[in-house]
């Protein structure tokens, strides 16, 4: 059975000419309805997604082409404020489409030269499953998938929204391994273990069973066992 892949695509209009990105240096970016008073619009930043996911061994694929949620477009938009010198992204949209992708835009703004600003009151950025797991830092996460039943399709959930047991649950069966690794310069174990959670999430997957990280072969790597109720709760209310 074949399920669909997610691939992260980031990209930034301005609105003025001319001038390449710069490199992303994090700062503070405030959240607010509408561009303050005394500062200027850098123009639009836009961050989509789409999942394409599917259920067979695979092996190497980026973890931003199994999850595709809100958080992880929200830290597109600030990363592109990084790049930019952006201190606002001001009246954030977003909107999901009929083919199961989403984007989000906003106007990315900072204090005019000179002007002496007041600034806006903050609105939170939204949680991500991990603070350290932003779009370039899930990039560069690899995921594999070692499948121990031949099909599964459950809705796309949150990395925070899987849970981690030490043992299988009762009531639950095995589907699989699933490994998320990388390089050491690359990412630390906090990033790998919420690119395994995240990957697991755009799979679907509710549970995740005895994870380990270890270096291996010049490589971190997180790896534990996929697990489910054998009927799904959204679907068959004998699951319950």
């Amino acid at each position: 059975m074949r399920f669909v892949s997610a691939g992260l695509v980031a990209a930034v209009t301005a609105a003025c000419a001319g001038g390449s990105p710069g490199v992303a240096t994090p700062h503070p970016v405030l959240r607010s309805e509408v561009v303050p008073a005394g500062y200027v619009s850098l123009g639009r930043v836009t961050a989509d997604c789409h999942r394409t996911q599917l259920w067979e061994r695979f092996r190497g694929v980026p973890a931003t082409s199994l999850f595709c949620d809100r958080a992880l477009l929200d830290r597109a938009l600030e990363e592109q404020a990084w790049r930019r010198g952006g201190t606002v992204l001001a009246g954030v949209s977003c909107h999901e489409r009929p083919s199961g992708g989403r984007s989000c835009a906003a106007t990315l703004a900072r204090p005019a030269h000179g002007a002496e600003v007041r600034a806006p009151k903050a609105t939170p950025a939204l949680p991500t499953d991990s603070d350290a797991l932003s779009p370039d830092v899930a990039r560069r996460i690899a995921i594999d998938l070692t499948p121990a039943v031949e099909a599964y399709a459950r809705s796309p959930r949150s990395g925070a929204e899987v849970q981690e047991f030490a043992s299988l649950p009762i009531g639950q069966v095995e589907l699989g391994l699933l490994r998320a690794r990388c390089a050491p310069e690359r990412c630390d174990a906090e990033q790998a273990r919420a690119g395994l959670r995240a990957a697991a999430g755009g799979l679907g997957v509710p549970s995740l069973i005895a994870v380990r990280c270890a270096a291996l072969d010049a490589e971190l790597s997180c790896i534990a066992t996929l697990a489910a109720t054998e009927r799904d709760p959204e679907t068959d209310p004998r699951a319950h």
